[in-house]
């Protein structure tokens, strides 16, 4: 059966192309720029810098993927492909990492986050959309898993930029931009993908979304939302708050604040695709996408609850891992709910842009709160309380998911009989 069989070359490329765009940046927002932010906020005075810089980049990233979706979409009515905006794209990001690169001023680092958050979001607005332009619903969750590998591997990758380049320079921001680029390339140089798909059914008239559609959207959008209010805590503040409990309750003597955040990210990716690739691949098997978004945001909530009463570094580390295990879980199998109900639509880079407002947006709200109170003080006295928020923001998640009506277009392996197969797979040239 489709569902089952390996990776196609083309969906091969795909997963990687994705990969090389998560790269571009998870090592930005976890290691370079607190980093240089690090280097340069004494001498500036700026002692709210990287929670402005978090701050400018969600709002300029939450505007720039719609207006990016869009203008792939528009490519995608012109051209029938969107290859020319994701190189357009890559093009843009490259260019902002050399600017990045050589920015030691604040003012100048300011700019270069907002032009590197346009760039980034110009080369995943048109990326994002291409599950639901080529891949079948019935492997939907397959190559959603993969393509959810993509944080994770970014993850790890912080490890490899921080053993290569163990202090802030431009060595750093060179590598990222060689993984990138080795990673974005191949697809667009050998470009596997025919016509897009036509699906069996409208699951989303061109005119608007039905009742049903509309439901399921705007739940997926609300339990991904409260999934990210934990990931965007993590990701943006993990460095400063390792430093933190290096310097007191969980001191190790011989790691470097740098070097704990590398290996806490090498394990959490690979914990993370496992989950990905696990979860996804279930989703298709079982043909439930909602039972198992129920159980791995509980499996967050569990895991966010660990971190916050961690009595020392394993538990932490463990505790880590297990919330990219669930967090990357619950996102490959949203990813494929999601991507099989806008197939449809002729404007899937618009619906993906306004899905990815559930991604920024709690960026933006947790680096307000942390405007709100000195950096220093929530790592002393809030750190904990804040983590458990989130975690309770997850339990809420798996509520709203239990609210979903499931209504995929295929049948599960064991329910598939000769007289009812699933929908019939198109193959990617």
């Amino acid at each position: 059966m489709a569902r089952n069989r390996p990776l196609s070359a083309g969906e091969a490329l795909y997963v990687l192309a994705y990969m090389g765009a998560n790269i571009a940046f998870m090592p930005f927002l976890v290691l370079l720029l607190p980093r240089r932010v690090a280097s340069i906020g004494v001498a500036a005075g700026g002692e709210h810098l990287l929670a402005l810089l978090v701050l400018a980049g969600g709002i300029t990233a939450s505007l720039a993927n719609i207006v990016a979706g869009q203008i792939s979409d528009h490519a995608m009515a012109r051209r029938g492909n969107r290859r020319r905006a994701i190189a357009g794209g890559l093009a843009c990001l490259l260019a902002s990492y050399s600017v990045l690169a050589f920015s030691y001023s604040p003012l100048v680092l300011a700019l270069g986050v907002i032009g590197f958050q346009i760039a980034v979001n110009l080369l995943l607005g048109p990326m994002g959309p291409l599950i639901a332009d080529y891949i079948p619903d019935e492997r939907k969750g397959h190559i959603a898993g993969f393509l959810n590998c993509g944080v994770p591997v970014a993850n790890g990758s912080v490890a490899i930029i921080a053993w290569a380049a163990p202090v802030d320079g431009s060595a750093g921001f060179a590598l990222t931009m060689a993984l990138i680029a080795a990673c974005v390339l191949p697809l667009l140089v050998f470009w596997p993908f025919g016509a897009p798909l036509k699906p069996q059914a409208e699951t989303m008239p061109v005119s608007g979304p039905g009742p049903l559609p509309l439901r399921n959207l705007a739940l997926a959008w609300s339990a991904r939302f409260l999934l990210q209010l934990g990931a965007a805590l993590l990701t943006n503040y993990l460095y400063p708050y390792v430093a933190f409990l290096m310097q007191g309750p969980m001191a190790v003597s011989r790691l470097t604040a740098d070097a704990a955040v590398g290996w806490l990210s090498l394990w959490a990716a690979l914990a993370a695709c496992c989950g990905a690739v696990a979860f996804g691949r279930w989703s298709d098997r079982l043909a439930d996408r909602r039972s198992l978004m129920i159980g791995s945001a509980l499996l967050a909530a569990l895991a966010l609850t660990g971190f916050a009463m961690a009595p020392g570094w394993w538990v932490l580390a463990a505790a880590y891992a297990l919330f990219h295990l669930a967090q990357a879980a619950f996102f490959s199998v949203e990813a494929a709910f999601v991507a099989e109900i806008i197939t449809a639509s002729r404007q899937k880079g618009r619906w993906m842009g306004y899905m990815n407002l559930a991604n920024t947006m709690p960026a933006i709200l947790i680096t307000l709160l942390t405007i709100q109170a000195s950096q220093r003080s929530l790592l002393d006295f809030a750190m904990h309380l804040v983590l458990l928020v989130c975690a309770s923001a997850c339990v809420i998640a798996a509520g709203l998911c239990f609210a979903m009506r499931d209504h995929l277009g295929f049948t599960s392996n064991e329910a598939a009989s000769p007289a009812r197969q699933p929908n019939p797979i198109r193959p990617i040239p």
